[in-house]
């Protein structure tokens, strides 16, 4: 099955003018590089470097480029930074996929947050830009033989879609498309949240883009 970066390279209808490619493992930057051998009558550029890194630093008159783009990770390394950053071009419709099984497996099902090991507590904080992901926790209303206070979150990965779709739609505003599709595996346990931005702050851009998007999400 063709991975993002075939599918892109591959389209020959209203293809895009340049694609841009970053990748921080080496061994994929050259399964990247073999691509761009394969189609060099493309524009394409192969970045090995950090997402987060390369993005925050990206320079672009975005006045005249329009574009769009792919966050895909491994697993929780897209930082709310980046994110915040991406938002600032108001240029790049932007497709995320949310690591919702990733984030979920740091986070116990009944315990108090402060007990999280504090390398994920602090990798949940750059992923939400604030210890937001906390407001999963509630007292639990039975107390320990000692009387102390537990705690739980609501079983499931629905609460932590939740709290970053919130994020989204107050840094974005209207551009945030509130409809999101669950990415499962064969054993229908969610992997991923896909997520759309618009990247224009014009109205007339909006409202086509969303309902693009939401076309996508229906059909997948």
């Amino acid at each position: 099955m063709r991975g993002s970066a075939a599918r892109a390279a591959h389209v020959r209808d209203k293809q895009f003018d340049r694609l841009i490619f970053v990748e921080n493992d080496p061994r994929r930057c050259e399964e990247l590089e073999a691509l761009r051998e394969e189609h060099r009558d493309r524009d394409i550029r192969i970045e090995n470097a950090d997402a987060n890194a390369f993005l925050n630093n990206f320079r672009q008159n975005w006045s005249q480029w329009r574009g769009v783009l792919f966050l895909d990770p491994f697993a929780t390394q897209v930082k709310w930074s980046t994110i915040e950053r991406i938002a600032g071009f108001n240029a790049l419709d932007t497709w995320i996929l949310f690591p919702v099984s990733a984030i979920a497996r740091m986070l116990p099902t009944s315990t108090r947050p402060d007990d999280i090991a504090p390398g994920w507590g602090d990798r949940l904080t750059a992923v939400f830009g604030d210890e937001s992901w906390r407001e999963l926790y509630r007292e639990s209303p039975q107390q320990t033989l000692f009387g102390d206070v537990e705690h739980e979150r609501t079983p499931g990965v629905g609460g932590l879609v939740e709290i970053y779709k919130a994020k989204l739609a107050r840094l974005f505003g209207d551009r945030f498309l509130s409809r999101s599709r669950t990415l499962r595996n064969s054993r229908n346990v969610p992997l991923f949240e896909f997520l759309f931005c618009v990247g224009s702050q014009s109205p007339s851009a909006i409202r086509p883009a969303k309902r693009i998007a939401l076309h996508i999400l229906e059909n997948l």
